[in-house]
């Protein structure tokens, strides 16, 4: 290996590391751009960082400054919970007493020969069935198990009536708690209205603060000198036309490289700066070609709105950039062609004389400069 050589792998290899890593800061950025899109459309992928990190301290210190009242209704919310679950238990319980109990009349009505003055499922509370009982037991005649049955049913009446009042004591606590909980529902509705302002203010029309707060944070941290939160806050058009430039420097080395191991001719250092020059035009254009059949599609489709910069997928962008950039002869070629037969599409011979003359031959593509690589 000659020392020229060694020098083009050289300049070949810091070319690579410095494609990739500025390739690495705009993806990350256009990426962020493409997320915040996504979960908060009337932002278009634009939020600001400095914003972001004021009213996340504002927002901070609101939390801060609520956070008993909120605690006090957190409190109050998980009692009432469990008073109504009490409840809920206690009520059950009741009731399976009650079908007890109006079953154990009925029966001692039945062997007493008594025709009931009410059905049983009338009135089923403590002081009817024990108006029920009494009657009963007043009842001259009773044989001793009807006795027995009686003083029983009494008793579970009775016990019925304590869990009756204990169910109208924990309404009345839960009446008390939920008076409460209206007065610091208030306090801390009023909180979070000034919460979600600021929210709103920054992150119009979403409720993802948070999620975007965090990633925002996320790549802040791993952004080398701030560079991917700086360029995060640039208008997306920008970004993608930044990525596809560089996806088309990429994929030049990725042909340089190859040739560079395996070409009989060697990779000479102009060959190396032309070349990643014309990656980046031909990405671009191709890019451009790409945008304008997209929209000429949408506009012929009655689509009122085309796909803007911010909607844009940045793998897609990226994928356009490197082949466009691997290909870039083809894709010069191809753009050529495409050109020609826009602008002869149409034209007809006039007459007897393009009749008589022989067509001409056709035009060879232009094989110099840029797509003849044997001229470098």
């Amino acid at each position: 290996m000659t020392f020229y050589k060694f020098a083009v792998g050289v300049v070949l290899a810091i070319a690579m590391i410095a494609v990739l890593t500025l390739s690495a800061l705009v993806f990350s950025s256009r990426d962020f751009q493409f997320g915040v899109a996504q979960v908060a459309p009337a932002t278009n992928g634009l939020v600001s960082f400095r914003r972001l990190a004021e009213a996340d301290a504002q927002i901070t210190q609101i939390e801060a400054e609520t956070s008993g009242p909120r605690g006090d209704l957190l409190e109050v919310e998980q009692r009432i919970e469990a008073l109504d679950n009490e409840a809920a238990s206690a009520e059950a319980t009741a009731n399976e007493a009650r079908a007890q109990i109006v079953g154990g009349i009925a029966q001692v009505e039945e062997n007493a020969d008594v025709a009931p003055a009410q059905s049983a499922a009338a009135d089923m509370s403590a002081q009817a069935l024990s108006s029920r009982i009494n009657t009963l037991a007043s009842r001259p005649g009773l044989s001793a198990t009807d006795q027995q049955q009686v003083a029983a049913l009494t008793a579970q009446v009775n016990q019925l009536a304590q869990q009756e009042e204990a169910v109208d004591e924990t309404g009345a606590e839960r009446a008390t708690l939920a008076a409460r909980q209206r007065l610091i529902s208030g306090q801390v509705a009023e909180s979070n209205g000034r919460i979600l302002a600021l929210q709103q203010s920054v992150v119009p029309g979403t409720d993802s603060f948070g999620r975007i707060r965090s990633e925002a944070q996320s790549l802040q941290a791993l952004s080398p000198l701030g560079a991917s939160a700086y360029l995060a806050q640039g208008h997306p058009a920008l970004l993608s036309t930044m990525l596809v430039l560089l996806m088309g420097a990429l994929g030049s080395l990725l042909y340089l490289f190859p040739a560079y191991l395996n070409r009989p001719a060697p990779v000479t250092m102009a060959e190396i700066a032309v070349r990643l020059i014309f990656g980046m035009c031909a990405a671009l254009a191709f890019y451009v070609l790409a945008n304008a059949a997209i929209a000429g599609f949408s506009i012929g489709a009655g689509v009122t709105q085309a796909t803007t910069s911010s909607l844009l997928n940045p793998f897609t962008v990226s994928l356009v950039g490197i082949v466009a950039g691997v290909l870039s002869e083809d894709i010069a070629k191809w753009i050529q062609d495409r050109g020609r037969g826009i602008f002869t599409q149409g034209q007809i011979s006039s007459g007897a004389v393009g009749a008589a003359q022989a067509p001409p031959p056709p035009e060879a593509a232009p094989t110099g400069g840029l797509v003849n690589n044997n001229a470098l």
